[in-house]
């Protein structure tokens, strides 16, 4: 506390009705919207005169729940958050096979990236082929296009 500074006393009635409230189930931000305080505030009102808070519920924050879930706008690397989140570290090929090499990525299949089921695991030797397919006829049809 700074010096010269008195601790804060709060009314009584005020104390009780924050323990009441608090008890029936409110949450503080609840209870200083109801009697026209902060939250802060209200924290302070329980901190000083020992009214025990109630451990913080576990939110879901899993997908369009998340405050930043950008949905179809999401960037690449969000894209793969969402796809190891699912399918977990891929640890096969679905081209050649093998499970014996050292790096695996999803590779995107048709373009439709916001699709976490147009995805497939692929050895990075794979992948990399893949791509260069796509990109070759990709040039193919924007070559005969002008």
């Amino acid at each position: 506390m700074p010096r010269g500074a008195k601790p804060k006393s709060y009314d009584g009635t005020l104390v009780e009705s924050v323990r009441r409230m608090y008890a029936e189930g409110l949450t503080q931000a609840e209870i200083g919207v109801a009697l026209g305080l902060t939250q802060k505030i209200v924290f302070n009102v329980m901190r000083r005169h020992s009214i025990r808070a109630r451990v913080a519920a576990k939110r879901d924050q899993f997908g369009s729940s998340n405050h930043a879930w950008k949905g179809d706008l999401a960037g690449k690397s969000a894209l793969h958050r969402r796809l190891y989140s699912r399918f977990g570290k891929p640890s096969h090929c679905s081209q050649c096979g093998t499970s014996e090499a050292a790096h695996y990525d999803y590779a995107n299949l048709t373009g439709q990236y916001e699709d976490l089921e147009d995805y497939a695991p692929m050895c990075r030797s794979c992948h990399w082929k893949y791509d260069e397919k796509i990109l070759n006829i990709t040039r193919v049809l924007e070559s005969s296009h002008g």
